[in-house]
């Protein structure tokens, strides 16, 4: 006989949300005290499953509806609330509190932390760096187009730095199938952006911030597919959807597609064959060698809302990756047949439990296991010119056009990872967490055309473990909120590097186990102001690529030290609604204190990663935003960040660039925006939208700014980039078209030294969408 305790029972709360007796799609629908969510479909109808027997609040929540409570005693399998009736915003005459949605909730969080919203975006053709691009701190610095490689700088911290997951897990071991300049918007719920301090739940090495993309696993039945096409023959697909029958089997698919051309122009000081010499003007060329083509699927299975698994999922990731190389480092050096493809393979596992043995007890578990090849391709022995010319080598005809030796490079990735949160609220007050995070990457490399010995002949093993334990403490109903917590990370690798005098190769093996801790709190002082600061003391330890290399333009460093750093956050949330008026402040400062900084530095056409020392980080951060009627908003947000050099001699001298800014990172940015979404209108509940974004970057220098004369310095100049979009929808958001136009005023952009941005591009985005409960 079954323990009671283990299984209790459980039921489901149903019902339908009216406005005037017309269905509200959308709002969504909150046990208060629970994580148990779910959204009405097109005909206002929602439900929840798998609820413990028992007395609720049932709230619901919405940008345009007034929140609506209700007492709920579930006593039975299945409980039918009726009919609810909400009231539009506009209909109330005083100032209305609304009911605090999860992206609100992530915000006022005790940690530096920013939630942004999918849902105005899904429509837009856009990519999730995209988005992010737009958010305070936050810097994307693209080497080109769709697909091109990319440096995230957020808060005065740059790289692997900042950790990425998808529903909190890590992405690290996932190759290009998660690389968020290929995830388009559409399966996206909302965006979490973590500033310095990261809570454990997000179990890794973070040292500098985490984004966490939240994809949307509310909804149980779905379909939404997408097509976009624009400029550069720039095609995305999109097909994502879910279907969840009445016993709890749920399957999930979703497929993306990326193609460009990428053959944007660039103003290129060609070489003139009448003067032997290179021209003082520029002449503008269409890249040739840049084309970039991705395809993802994704399948998972399994079942929802039994008594022993919320949630126990399989699932299988696959990818292919094409992607062809233009240049090195800088535009001094073109190549024309140089290209790369990855090919991935993951299958995955996935177990949820709430009140697992006893109430508020919950446990999720998350595994997967990849294998991943990727090749180089640098045989050629051509040399091109940016008109895409070419003539055959007649000396050195064994170098590649950008190696100094022609390369079939292949390199094989076997990595598993395995995370396991526990979590237990014990009463109102009281939280505590445990977290631990396992990781173990093998790479194996050949090359049929190598010269010397390779490095991967023999494996490369990285395994890194971390585990976190946390509590947390809310008094004061709910006013302050207090999280301390311990972290302790721990790496061994085995590695082989080349000699750089006698080209033997040599092994080379590390191990490290570093304790971390800190803690968060915040306090709201008035209903609508809230004030937080938090610690961190904290490390990260060193990615694969960033040991390993790529075998092509990133050189290996097995001698890499782990990164560590004192991070300091203070700074302010306000959000007050006046009736139809909304305003909105948040502000951050931001001090880091870091040391064997992991940073990547230029080495000729190729680069490669180096530890500094010691620097200083001042940032501060501000966004203000007002929107009237839920219609219109307008936003600014701007980011100063003073990274400066703080490393000593061994005598304990400063050295020659002592608290020199740090450089080839922007300093000074911002973004402004105009939003306009109107109401619903028409019998076929129609709605169209409006989005101005403008972006600003003040120029920067490339190397260190007190090194040679004010006319030798090599600079990033300041830039201004505005996009512009229009979309429509139909059927209360079941048929969608928009138009976009980026860089509209088509102004030069860089986002590295003499790497020229694409110019002025249109794209057009239609997108079909159907739920149903």
């Amino acid at each position: 006989m079954s323990s009671p305790l283990l299984f209790a029972q459980n039921g489901v709360i149903s019902g339908k949300i009216l406005d005037n007796d017309q269905a509200v799609p959308f709002i969504t629908i909150a046990l208060e005290g629970t994580e148990l969510i779910a959204t009405t479909d097109e005909n206002g109808k929602f439900l929840l499953s798998n609820i413990p027997f028992g007395k609720y609040v049932l709230k619901t929540q919405s940008a345009e509806h007034e929140p609506v409570e209700k007492q709920v005693d579930l006593n039975q399998p299945a409980l039918d609330l009726g009919v609810l009736k909400v009231i539009k915003i506009a209909q109330i005459d005083e100032i209305t509190i609304l009911a605090k949605s999860k992206v609100q909730e992530v915000k006022e969080q005790p940690f530096a932390v920013e939630s942004i919203d999918m849902k105005p975006v899904q429509n837009l053709n856009l990519n999730v760096n995209q988005v992010l691009n737009q958010s305070t701190g936050v810097r994307i610095r693209e080497s080109g187009g769709l697909g091109s490689d990319f440096v995230f700088s957020l808060s005065g911290f740059t790289g692997n730095q900042v950790r990425f997951f998808v529903d909190g897990l890590p992405t690290d071991v996932m190759g290009r199938s998660f690389s968020i300049n290929a995830i388009p918007v559409n399966n996206v719920e909302r965006i979490e952006i973590y500033k310095g301090v990261v809570p454990i739940n997000l179990g890794s090495d973070v040292l500098g911030g985490a984004v966490n993309i939240v994809t949307n696993n509310g909804i149980k039945n779905f379909l939404d597919v997408s097509y976009g096409f624009g400029s550069f023959n720039t095609h995305q697909v999109s097909l994502v959807g879910r279907y969840t029958t009445k016993k709890g089997f749920i399957v999930s698919a979703s497929a993306f597609y990326n193609y460009s051309d990428n053959d944007f122009k660039v103003d290129i000081n060609l070489f003139n064959k009448q003067t032997g010499k290179i021209d003082d003007q520029t002449t503008s060329v269409p890249r040739f060698n840049d084309a970039f083509k991705s395809a993802t699927g994704m399948l998972e299975f399994g079942v929802v809302n039994k008594k022993w698994a919320d949630r126990f999922l399989f699932g299988l990731i696959a990818n292919t990756t094409y992607k062809e190389v233009q240049q090195g480092a800088n535009m001094t050096i073109v190549a024309g047949e140089v290209h790369r493809t990855e090919k991935s393979l993951i299958p995955t596992l996935k177990y949820e439990k709430n009140n697992l043995f006893i109430r508020n007890l919950s446990l999720k578990v998350s595994a997967l296991y990849s294998t991943i090849e990727q090749m180089t391709v640098d045989t050629s022995s051509r040399i091109y010119d940016w008109s895409g010319n070419h003539t055959i080598k007649s000396l050195s005809n064994t170098s590649g056009e950008l190696n100094w030796y022609k390369t079939l490079y292949r390199f094989n990735d076997q990595a598993g990872l395995a995370v396991a949160t526990l979590n237990y609220k014990l009463g109102k007050y009281h939280q505590f967490t445990l977290n631990n995070t396992y990781s173990r990457v093998r790479r194996v490399g050949s090359d049929p055309l190598k010269v010397d010995p390779l490095p991967f002949e023999d494996p490369n093993i990285l395994e890194k473990n971390f585990t976190g334990i946390a509590y947390q403490l809310k008094l004061f109903r709910d006013r302050w909120t207090t999280s301390v917590f311990g972290k302790m990370f721990n790496m061994n690798s085995v590695l082989y590097k080349s000699d750089d005098n006698t080209g033997e190769v040599r092994r080379a093996d590390n191990q490290f186990q570093l304790p971390g801790y800190g803690i968060a709190s915040s306090f709201f002082v008035l209903s609508y102001l809230q004030l937080k600061a938090s610690y961190e003391n904290t490390y990260r330890l060193p990615e694969g690529h960033e040991v390993f290399g790529d075998g092509l333009l990133q050189l290996p460093n097995p001698d890499l030290q782990p990164e560590k750093s004192q991070n300091f956050n203070a700074g302010f949330l306000f959000g007050k609604r006046f009736k139809k008026h909304l305003v909105n402040v948040d502000f951050n400062y931001m001090y880091r204190l870091p040391e064997n900084l992991i940073r990547s530095v230029a080495i000729g056409i190729t680069s490669r990663y180096e530890n500094l020392s010691q620097a200083k980080v001042n940032c501060f951060e501000g966004a203000i935003s007002y929107s009237y009627n839920d219609q219109f908003k307008v936003e600014f947000n701007a980011t100063y960040q003073n990274i400066l050099n703080a490393s000593l001699k061994p005598n304990g001298e400063p050295d020659e660039l002592y608290l020199d800014r740090l450089p080839n990172a922007p300093y000074l940015f911002g973004n402004g925006s105009f939003t306009y979404n109107s109401k619903q209108f028409g019998k076929h509940k129609q709605r169209v939208g409006f989005n101005w974004t403008t972006s600003y970057i003040e120029e920067f220098y490339l190397k260190w700014p007190s090194l040679g004369s004010l006319n030798s310095k090599f600079i990033i100049p300041r830039q201004v980039v505005s996009n512009v979009s229009l979309s429509f929808t139909s059927h209360a958001g079941r048929y969608n078209v928009s138009v976009s136009c980026m860089n509209l005023f088509d102004a030069m952009c860089y986002d590295n030294f003499r790497i020229q941005k694409p110019g002025r591009s249109f794209n057009v985005k239609l997108r079909y969408y159907l739920q149903k409960q």
